[in-house]
């Protein structure tokens, strides 16, 4: 089916856009950094590197990808009773590469889905995989950040971005807490989410609140299904909570590596605390993977913090281990799949020749 022409614009104005914002946050951030005293892109031929931190912040890396693959090798091993480490790092990084290129990073799941069920895997483990490793991704990021929130908060001091991770916080913690609601009370959740599509859809800021009803309400009821089956396997729930909370702890703790390596002397309690806050922050930002408010804000709270080193350097630095590796991994993965289909398909032609 051909793309409607003018959708098409749109979305070459929306991608137009969105890498011009790109370029002028990196150019903003550059220019500050040429600016601050005793610091500064400027000065890096001054920094001593200290490369023994690289290697920590790769080491920090490794922990963020293998905790979010043990998590799918946990549900596979359950469900299928299959050891499957190939297929978890494939997931990890088909996740992860369609959550940074998808509006406010909602590609994820639903390619996971997918790609499981064209592995051969049933309809119900390729939807609950997914589904339970993201809601307790969720639930293993809301609960640690309440808790830096209301015990550690005093180590964060940028007002604005307070306000706002407390925002995004709750906007986070939005679908878990539906989730667990409608597993209490499904009917009664209904009749509340209808009611508000239609409120919605009253004061024209929505259309067709039926049809969208019916989608929410079976997210919710796949969500739902998720916690019974939470309920029933209360081990494998703790382990895949733990597991969440290592990578949340692995994606805040990695800045404070990196910041070391170019020349900072900063606390790891301040970085993984406002680290804690940025993510937050960024949750409410629809562009794909936070990009441009992530570096923004990244820079915003380090560049403050004294004797920090090259935050401009640094922030490049952590853009690439958290999110970018990811983009560069999901295009070579995909590509070395895509070959390997056209690979097999070319041997079964010649076989059927002979």
């Amino acid at each position: 089916m051909a793309q409607n022409p003018q959708k098409k614009k749109r979305s070459w104005i929306w991608i137009l856009l969105f890498i011009l914002l790109n370029v002028g946050i990196l150019l903003w951030t550059g220019i500050s950094e040429m600016n601050r005293k005793n610091s500064g892109a400027a000065d890096l031929e001054d920094v001593e590197i200290r490369w023994i931190f690289f290697v920590l912040a790769f080491l920090c890396f490794l922990v963020i990808l293998f905790s979010e693959a043990g998590k799918y090798y946990s549900l596979i091993r359950q469900l299928t009773g299959k050891k499957d480490w190939g297929t978890s790092l494939k997931l990890t990084i088909y996740g992860r590469y369609y959550d940074n290129i998808t509006p406010s990073g909602s590609g994820g799941q639903p390619f996971q889905i997918l790609y499981l069920k064209r592995h051969g895997m049933s309809d119900g483990a390729s939807l609950a995989i997914p589904v339970y490793a993201f809601l307790l991704l969720q639930i293993g990021f809301a609960l640690p950040a309440l808790f830096v929130f209301v015990f550690l908060g005093g180590l964060f001091t940028v007002p604005a971005l307070k306000v706002t991770a407390y925002i995004g916080l709750a906007c986070f913690s939005l679908v878990p807490l539906l989730v667990i609601l409608s597993a209490a009370f499904p009917k009664a959740m209904g009749k509340i989410v209808m009611a508000v599509l239609r409120g919605l859809a009253a004061i024209r800021l929505i259309k067709d609140p039926e049809t969208k009803g019916a989608r929410v309400l079976q997210q919710l009821q796949e969500y739902s299904d998720a916690i019974n089956y939470i309920n029933r396997h209360r081990r494998l729930t703790l382990e895949m909570f733990l597991l969440s909370v290592l990578y949340h702890l692995g994606r805040t703790s990695l800045p404070f590596f990196i910041l070391r390596a170019f020349g900072g002397n900063v606390s790891w309690a301040v970085v993984m605390v406002s680290m804690f806050f940025i993510h937050s922050a960024i949750a409410i930002i629809p562009t794909p993977g936070g990009a441009g408010a992530a570096e923004a804000s990244f820079y915003l709270v380090f560049a403050e913090l004294p004797d920090s080193g090259l935050v401009f350097w640094a922030m490049l630095v952590w853009r690439f281990l958290s999110d970018y590796i990811f983009i560069l991994s999901g295009i070579a993965l995909t590509a070395f799949e895509y070959a390997q289909e056209k690979m097999k398909a070319r041997r079964m032609a010649r076989r059927k020749k002979r």
